[in-house]
């Protein structure tokens, strides 16, 4: 068999991932895991998959060695919905080759590293290295809502066993140490219900939840945090949903809020906050009742530079170590990093910036020259036994 590096074989193995409708809801992962075991079959490598529920699944290839150290290559078998044919030329599916580029959903976010870094891992395998340590690949279910697949994989394994985590998401293939936190919230506000032309009898819940939103907006300066390396923290409404139609005094409204959060902010304590300000509509309409929920908890990661997983991958791209940088989006790292022990690496040949856009697409090149890179970061950590 062709050597699983070369374009003749990694390419169209891209172009199947892409074809594979994963978008998340509902997910359907396990289709996508059946392909990918599918092919290490054909190279003669076993793979375990783990159904999470009816369609979904993770998949998990263990590549043993000395076991002296323990080195995970990890990635998302899910994607964010399709765009629309007005929205974009391409077919999202269709992983359609246009010049140097490759256009499909997910070919960024994140299909593209997790191919890269499978064929990294068979590269081995294929060439016989044994290495003096255990490489994981784990492609996971989900990461793009709830990270269900990250979460269960925690629950039923030893994290503490690894000495490095890579997340192959899309950097522009660079170094990347670390991510923001995120945090979720709906706010819903219930007042009271009215006759249209008859407002003085209800209690606006659509024209009170404005006034949240000044409060949240007007004191988002006194939350606000700025990282060196994951850069400042933000907040954003959103989705609003409130009222039945136009002659009804609505009687209840929510908001969804997006907060992107860097050290020190920390979660409980700015929840605590968000709901002490909101109080304060409390005191000005007593009849209002505000319900906070969060409905995502991602915490913040950062890995020293001065790690061996952080320096061997700046010795292989080239980069300074005062160039590393984070990236803005969340990974499964927040819910696989050990409590904060475990180094996390993110680094994938796509771009971040193309993410969930209409005609995302991967530089083919870049793609190609990732798989060396994991290969070579596979090599190097966890280092390789003499025949």
């Amino acid at each position: 068999m062709k050597s699983v590096m070369g374009r003749a074989i990694a390419i169209p193995f891209l172009q199947r991932l892409i074809a594979v409708n994963t978008c998340n809801p509902p997910g359907n992962e396990h289709r996508l895991s059946l392909v990918l075991q599918d092919f290490l079959q054909e190279l003669g490598m076993t793979s375990s998959i783990s159904s999470l529920e009816k369609g979904r699944s993770n998949l998990e290839l263990v590549l043993t060695g000395s076991g002296r150290k323990r080195l995970m290559f990890c990635g998302h078998l899910d994607t964010v919905s399709p765009w629309t044919s007005a929205a974009g030329a391409y077919d999202p599916h269709g992983a359609v080759i246009d010049g140097n580029r490759m256009y499909g959903r997910g070919t960024s976010d994140m299909k593209s590293g997790l191919a890269a870094m499978l064929l990294a891992a068979a590269s081995l395998h294929q060439e016989g290295i044994q290495l003096d340590g255990d490489l994981i690949f784990l492609a996971t279910a989900g990461e793009e809502v709830d990270s269900c697949g990250a979460r269960i994989y925690a629950e039923h394994n030893n994290l503490h066993d690894l000495d490095g985590l890579v997340i192959g998401e899309p950097t522009s293939s660079k170094v990347a140490v670390g991510h923001k936190g995120a945090l979720w919230l709906r706010i819903s506000l219930f007042g009271r219900s009215a006759h249209g032309s008859m407002p003085h009898l209800g209690l606006n819940a659509v024209e009170g939840m404005t006034e949240i939103m000044a409060i949240l907006h007007r004191h988002s300066l006194e939350w606000k945090a700025v990282d060196p390396v994951l850069g400042t923290s933000s907040l954003s409404v959103n989705r609003i949903e409130g009222g039945i139609q136009t002659n009804v005094i609505p009687d209840r409204c929510a908001i969804d809020v997006d907060i992107r959060t860097v050290p020190p902010l920390d979660h409980a304590q700015l929840l605590a906050q968000i709901e002490l300000k909101l109080q304060d509509i409390q005191q000005l309409h007593p009849e209002y009742r505000f319900q906070v929920e969060s409905v995502l908890d991602r915490s913040s990661v950062y890995t020293d530079p001065t790690q061996l997983l952080i320096r061997t991958a700046l010795d292989i791209s080239g980069e300074a170590a005062e160039q590393v940088q984070g990236v803005s989006y969340y990974t499964d790292g927040s819910v696989l990093h050990d409590h904060g022990r475990l180094p996390i690496l993110i680094y994938g040949p796509g771009d971040q910036r193309l993410a969930h856009q209409p005609d995302e697409w991967v530089d083919i090149e870049a793609y190609l020259q990732s798989i060396s890179f994991y290969r070579e970061l596979a090599i190097r950590f966890l280092g390789t036994i003499e025949p």
